[in-house]
């Protein structure tokens, strides 16, 4: 059972990239909506950015459904972090008087008896490369209707061309 799961997250990032936000999806799913009132979002790097433009930034953050609203809304806290061993200790006290809970994917895991990549969190991590197979199979089959078209066109230049895009594809998706 875990006390709490800290989620850093850096203000300084002047946008949510596509790993933070598949990191942010990966920690809802690992720690599920019940655990999520154990979690404690820590916003740091607060001396790399104005003042104004951090909590500019953080409110954005708070409110918005793409990004810590579902979390906060299910009970995490967002704490800040600016580096000094006070703040630290501030947070970690906050998980000291959680009661202790299994995460989601504990109980996956564990209860339900699915492999890693059938869980909730595992899913958020599997969507991506989901998303560049499709993209591969897609590659494909575009390659495969260029090669159909330069044979029928005997075009011989047309047909290395493709060959060589398509054992590129091939090697990128292995």
């Amino acid at each position: 059972l875990f006390h709490g799961i800290l989620y850093l997250y850096r203000i300084s990032d002047n946008r949510v990239s596509g790993s933070a936000n598949r990191n942010l999806r990966f920690y809802q799913g690992l720690c599920g909506d019940d655990a999520l009132r154990n979690s404690i979002i820590v916003t740091n790097m607060w001396g790399r950015v104005e003042a104004a433009l951090g909590n500019a930034r953080e409110e954005e953050l708070k409110s918005k459904p793409a990004f810590f609203k579902p979390a906060i809304d299910k009970g995490a806290q967002v704490l800040r972090h600016d580096g000094t061993a006070e703040s630290a200790h501030r947070i970690i006290r906050g998980l000291l008087t959680t009661m202790p809970r299994p995460l989601q994917i504990q109980r996956e895991l564990v209860d339900e008896g699915k492999r890693v990549f059938q869980t909730v969190a595992g899913e958020a991590l599997l969507q991506d490369l989901a998303q560049l197979q499709q993209k591969h199979l897609d590659d494909m089959q575009r390659l495969e209707q260029e090669m159909t078209e330069a044979l029928r066109e005997q075009d011989e230049e047309a047909q290395r061309e493709i060959e060589e895009e398509r054992t590129r594809v091939q090697h990128e998706q292995e």
